[in-house]
């Protein structure tokens, strides 16, 4: 595929798709929005991780008793450290994005909704309630049963937590496979690339090289 400078000095004929492509290729700014369906499915899933071990876990500091105080001491605060984590890699994401600090291609796919940290971070985050809802019930199937109802909420607790993160875990695989083995249900574009939603203005379809510059002008 011939390049835009190639295309302007006159070596090839002025193709409107091939010199709008090039264009948008050249805009780091573009990068950020490719798969844009795949971005905002990884943002609305952080978004729920962040909201359910958040609350999860303040539910289970603020009703933290003398008698079931280590266990929803503990699991309470490694639910909300991990969403204080996911919290965290989505505001790093959209700051270096916003202050346009990285142009590499391949770091920005890494960094973007959509890429491997976030095929990590869920993968990480539901192994880390499924563990916690699993030693929830262990603890309350093999603790002394004389304290009563705490130990009958450390299993429903358990049984939710392990419920939760299983889903999670089976989510992510499901759509691991999907976008693996069924590329073309969610692609964008045939390419994989940003849509051709800019248009750029010329009378004829074989614009002369001079014309180039006015019509790179008119890119919306």
């Amino acid at each position: 595929m011939p390049e835009l400078s190639e295309i302007m000095s006159g070596r090839f004929p002025a193709n409107p798709s091939r010199i709008q492509q090039s264009i948008l290729e050249d805009q780091v700014e573009l990068w950020w929005f490719q798969d844009l369906k795949r971005s905002i499915l990884c943002y609305s899933v952080a978004v729920v991780l962040i909201l359910g071990t958040g609350l999860g876990g303040i539910f289970l500091l603020s009703t933290a008793t003398s008698k079931s105080s280590e266990w929803k001491l503990g699991v309470g605060t490694v639910l909300c450290l991990l969403a204080l984590g996911i919290l965290l890699k989505q505001l790093l994401s959209s700051a270096i994005q916003d202050m346009n600090c990285m142009r590499n291609r391949i770091q920005i796919d890494k960094l973007r909704s959509g890429g491997l940290i976030d095929y990590l971070i869920i993968l990480v985050a539901g192994l880390i309630i499924l563990v916690c809802g699993y030693a929830m019930i262990i603890l309350a199937n093999t603790a002394p049963h004389s304290s009563g109802r705490p130990w009958s909420d450390m299993l429903i607790a358990g049984v939710a937590t392990t419920l939760a993160g299983s889903i999670i875990l089976l989510s992510l695989l499901i759509y691991s496979l999907i976008f693996k083995f069924c590329p073309h249900i969610t692609a964008s574009s045939p390419n994989g690339r940003v849509p051709s939603v800019y248009v750029i203005s010329t009378d004829n379809t074989e614009a002369r090289p001079g014309e180039l510059s006015s019509s790179t002008a008119n890119l919306i």
